[in-house]
């Protein structure tokens, strides 16, 4: 139990430092990705495990317990948070020059967030045996 614990509050601080990473990236003129490694929707990919890392660390911000009580109140909230954040994101990105706006990176933020907290609901049954 007391390891448990542990995890959730490592999980919860790791979650703020996610969301800080996510905000200075944004930030940049342009992400420091070598040229070599680019291909089509690369982008995209690297949303989602942005915000599906988000989201799974967010999830440590309700205990097990809840999410084996009310799973999809912990999942829709958990989607919710990395999606607002992903709004807030995309705002940002409208006052970077040479940044802008999209509607699919935010779909993005939210398609990798959604398989995060499946991804969190699942390990909580597995651990609890459900």
């Amino acid at each position: 139990m007391v390891i448990e614990k542990y995890i959730a509050c490592i999980m919860r601080c790791f979650s703020i430092c996610i969301a800080v990473v996510i905000f200075l990236l944004s930030a940049q003129l342009k992400l420091p990705l070598p040229e070599t490694v680019s291909f089509p929707g690369l982008d995209k990919l690297l949303h989602a495990c942005a915000f599906g890392s988000l989201a799974f660390a967010l999830s440590y911000w309700f205990s097990a317990d809840a999410w084996l009580a009310e799973p999809l109140k912990c999942f829709v909230l958990v989607c919710c948070m990395a999606a607002c954040y992903g709004i807030s994101d995309e705002i940002h990105q409208i006052f970077v020059p040479g940044r802008d706006a999209s509607f699919y990176d935010w779909f993005a933020d939210c398609a990798g967030a959604a398989l995060a907290a499946f991804a969190r609901l699942q390990v909580v049954k597995l651990r609890s045996g459900v």
